[in-house]
């Protein structure tokens, strides 16, 4: 395996920023040179002159901000690209090309949650560009925001469409006011990521074979796509997913509890998830989050669902085999796209980066008005067999696992975003549990498919004349 050129690849394709605040940028190219130019000063290693795009070498020490960027199809396209590089070609990656809007319903983006709901900006061809702030503090977001402000108007450069903020969940630990890695929900994020061979800091261990490189970096070995033409544009990319999700908390809450004379509510929240609230799976402990002597946070993903010839929890008695972190990552489950017990499903694998917006939800205010949920970039290399792949099969397909026959109505609780649902609870010499009586608890607010490009890539960009 050739070394990933870490200098080359934007930072958080392969790093985990531990900075609790964000703020996302969406903009329109209005003037296609002064574009060019102005994402070109973002790569200069010139501080002075402008914010610098954060590579994946950079990790020693966690900076005072971290900025990333994205651009569409039609963002390229508006860059003038087509029509300034002799070959110009995406032919690998007709999803990225079609676009977020084109593909929504087949991830289930219909009805209330389709594109004409989407905040103004979004899905409507001209959601060109999206940059992303990561930083230490809001006073830093607000300065370094201030500085990108600059450098979009340059020239009349850019449009801003919209921005919109996230920051880390607020609780007191230890006495101290703390950011905490949690979503809305209540429970702990971020625990299980893929392990990537060649990547600059390791993931939680778990027993899953290591995925390749290619299957998040844009690389020559790739082996179901080829790079983007002309290779210095798209070698050493990614392609992301950024999606704005609207999250019902109170809603959810109220349905925990209506279902208490049925399952107790944080066991039923468990079952859900695939782990307890926080952050303890099930296929470790089933029946506490606090099992004696406790579990440390590098065995948190220290499991199986099925080991090769069949062994483990294959109907779901520990670990609803519809539960959420089950259907997003079956490990050795046989699924659809990974047929063989204690197989690898690395293939559909994707990585995540997410952040809250909105406060902590207050249960003795459960209905304030806020809007609560999470902005997120889903990170892979081919988002017809990754990210569409696993909303498409896993999270909304009740027939995902051939064995075990779900109802017709299952989907993922946490992402399912269509009509009515049944959860399912599986019990020993018992037909399972129905939980029932309830819709989704997410909206989408928001999606854009988005080219990640490397640093060689926006200095190619920014030199086109």
């Amino acid at each position: 395996m050739k070394k990933l050129k870490l200098e080359d690849i934007q930072g958080f394709v392969l790093r985990q920023y531990l900075l609790p605040a964000v703020r996302h940028f969406l903009l329109k190219v209005n003037n296609p040179a002064a574009a060019r130019k102005a994402l070109g000063r973002l790569v200069t290693g010139n501080e002075k002159d402008s914010p610098q795009i954060t590579t994946a070498a950079n990790g020693a020490v966690t900076p005072p901000y971290c900025l990333q960027i994205g651009i569409t199809y039609p963002g390229l396209i508006e860059l003038e690209l087509k029509e300034r590089v002799g070959k110009f070609s995406f032919k690998s990656f007709p999803a990225f090309v079609q676009g977020a809007a084109e593909r929504a319903a087949t991830v289930g983006d219909h009805g209330a949650n389709g594109p004409e709901h989407w905040i103004d900006g979004f899905g409507r061809g001209d959601d060109h560009v999206l940059v992303t702030l990561y930083a230490a503090n809001p006073r830093i977001r607000e300065s370094q925001s201030a500085r990108l402000a600059e450098v979009f108007a340059a020239g009349g450069a850019f449009a801003e469409l919209w921005r919109g903020d996230g920051d880390a969940l607020i609780e007191k630990v230890n006495g101290q006011t703390t950011p905490v890695p949690k979503v809305h929900f209540g429970y702990v994020d971020g625990i299980a990521q893929p392990t990537i061979m060649g990547a600059p800091e390791p993931s939680v261990p778990d027993r899953q074979q290591p995925c390749p490189p290619w299957l998040f970096v844009l690389l020559d070995e790739g082996e179901n796509y080829c790079v983007p033409d002309p290779p210095e544009l798209g070698r050493n990319g990614s392609f992301g997913v950024f999606k704005r999700i609207r999250q019902d908390v109170a809603g959810f809450e109220n349905f925990l509890q209506s279902n208490k004379d049925k399952i107790d509510p944080e066991l039923l929240a468990a079952k859900i998830c695939g782990r307890w609230r926080n952050g303890v799976p099930l296929a470790l402990s089933p029946d506490t989050d606090s099992p004696l002597g406790g579990i440390r946070v590098e065995k948190l993903n220290d499991f199986e669902y099925v080991e090769k010839g069949g062994a483990g929890d294959p109907a779901g008695l520990k670990c609803p085999v519809g539960s959420h972190i089950r259907r997003m990552n079956p490990r050795g489950q046989p699924v659809r796209g990974q047929g063989i017990a204690g197989g690898s499903n690395n293939t559909h694998r994707i990585v995540r980066r997410g952040m809250p917006y909105g406060p902590m939800f207050d249960p003795i205010a459960p209905d304030d008005g806020i809007e609560r949920g999470l902005m997120a970039y889903f990170i892979n290399t081919k988002i017809e067999n990754q990210y569409e792949f696993a909303l498409r099969e896993w999270a909304h397909n009740y027939e995902f696992v051939g064995a075990t026959r779900l109802h017709p109505k299952a989907k993922d609780v946490i992402l399912g975003t269509q009509g009515e649902n049944v959860f399912e609870i599986a019990r020993a010499g018992e037909p399972p549990m129905q939980v029932a009586g309830f819709a989704s608890f997410i909206r989408t607010e928001a999606a854009a498919y988005c080219f990640l490009p490397s640093i060689t890539a926006l200095k190619f960009i920014a030199g086109l004349r």
